[in-house]
């Protein structure tokens, strides 16, 4: 008879494979079932912060493809860029990195291999494949993503809401490639809700388009116009369709033996659409649960550690996509949103403080430049800009010593990042 696992874990993603880095290093017997032969190609931007693999206890060297010193945000004719002296957010090849992270794992792994079935005992699960197969656990984590079959056959997340996104890899001459070289762009008010992105890799850029219940093709016409204005050309360029899921709080994440993490859960950021942070924490809340022998405590850990958060996200984002002008006038140009955000990212705060440091920053800001534009009128953009310099830089270096990132002044300009 097949042995019986402690757990399976179906999908070898950031989520399943960090529930199953964790869950072996406690020395339970874990199986991971991914359906692809790794390393696959996956839809994802792949930005992340270097903050969050410092839980792992190896190196994420070998796979990063890029650190990132600067952020851009585009809207009509202009883009406010605000560096990153610290380079603290990296971007990855999620193909590698989903195998970096499982390679670490001690976990018996089987690739190629597609679930059909799940089903529950009183003291057991049952994955049964479209091989054939037929596996048995304990426990059952379901990290197969937004259209998770595990989800779907144990009766989870049936009132799921789905945004949706394309991307292409796009590789390009060394010329345009150093326009966008170690920044990440984001384009606001071309597509409604949503954004469109740049990200610098290694040797190629990674350029897609989200959106909350686009129209048909308008996802791909809206990136194709929008590129084309960037001197990046997406003919013969193959697009990548992913969903992204968005948590309501309302749907189950979990049965008496069945915990979903990641995109099988809807754990997609409410604003930015960003997964791998999320996927990774969730993972490890699994894997702590079922070591804790309290797997039913796991919804309340997500609620308490990233749903009541993805509230406070939503709200943002309703208020960001009603008034983006507005918002990014008073929140882009003040370089402690960013501050805000990349600490999200780092997980080290949650939504609510992110949206006090951005909200409660902005007297300050207003002040700052008030005193700038003051400087400027008298003395001269040049005298302007040393100011600006001189009161950010004395607050990083406040800033720096609680949460070891300084902001810096910003700048704008007409759409350097076009041709």
């Amino acid at each position: 008879m097949t042995p019986i696992y402690d757990v399976i874990v179906v999908g070898g993603g950031p989520g399943g494979a960090t529930a199953a880095y964790f869950l072996g290093e406690a020395g339970l017997r874990v199986l991971v079932l991914e359906k692809e032969t790794l390393p696959r190609y996956k839809a994802c931007g792949g930005g992340l912060s270097a903050h969050m693999l410092k839980q792992f206890p190896f190196s994420f060297d070998p796979v990063i493809e890029s650190r990132i010193n600067a952020i851009s945000y585009a809207l009509g004719e202009h883009t406010i860029t605000v560096p990153l002296p610290d380079r603290s957010v990296c971007v990855v090849m999620r193909d590698r990195f989903d195998a970096h992270i499982l390679a670490h794992a001690r976990a018996e792994i089987q690739q190629g291999v597609t679930v059909a079935k799940v089903r529950e005992t009183s003291d057991h699960v049952v994955v049964e494949t479209r091989e054939g197969d037929v596996f048995r656990g304990r426990y059952l984590i379901g990290a197969d993503g937004a259209n998770s079959v595990v989800a779907r056959s144990v009766g989870l997340r049936r009132g799921k809401i789905m945004a949706a996104a394309i991307e292409a890899e796009v590789p390009l001459p060394p010329a345009v490639l150093q326009r966008f070289a170690n920044r990440l762009l984001f384009i606001f008010d071309e597509i409604q809700p949503g954004y469109l992105w740049i990200f610098s890799k290694s040797d190629h850029l990674s350029v897609g388009i989200g959106a909350l219940h686009p129209k048909p093709g308008e996802l791909q016409s809206t990136l194709k116009r929008v590129m084309t204005r960037y001197g990046i050309s997406l003919e013969d360029v193959h697009f990548h369709g992913h969903p992204i899921p968005i948590y309501t709080g309302r749907e189950l994440i979990a049965s008496s033996r069945t915990l979903l993490v990641g995109d099988a859960a809807g754990l997609a950021d409410p604003l930015s659409g960003e997964g791998i942070r999320l996927a990774i924490k969730s993972g490890r809340l699994a894997a702590e649960a079922i070591i804790a022998g309290h797997p039913d405590q796991y919804p309340a850990m997500v609620h308490r550690q990233i749903g009541i958060c993805h509230a406070f996200g939503l709200g943002l984002a309703w208020v960001f996509y009603r008034f983006p002008r507005i918002c990014l006038a008073l929140g882009a140009r003040n370089p402690f949103t960013t501050y805000a955000f990349v600490n999200l990212l780092a997980d080290r705060v949650d939504y609510p403080q992110a949206m006090l440091w951005i909200f409660g920053s902005l007297p300050l800001y207003l002040l700052i430049e008030s005193l700038a534009s003051l400087v400027g009128i008298l003395g001269g953009s040049r005298r302007r800009h040393q100011l600006q310099s001189a009161i950010y830089s004395t607050l990083g270096v406040k800033a720096n010593r609680m949460d070891g990132f300084i902001p810096k002044p910003w700048f704008v300009r007409s759409h350097p990042l076009r041709r």
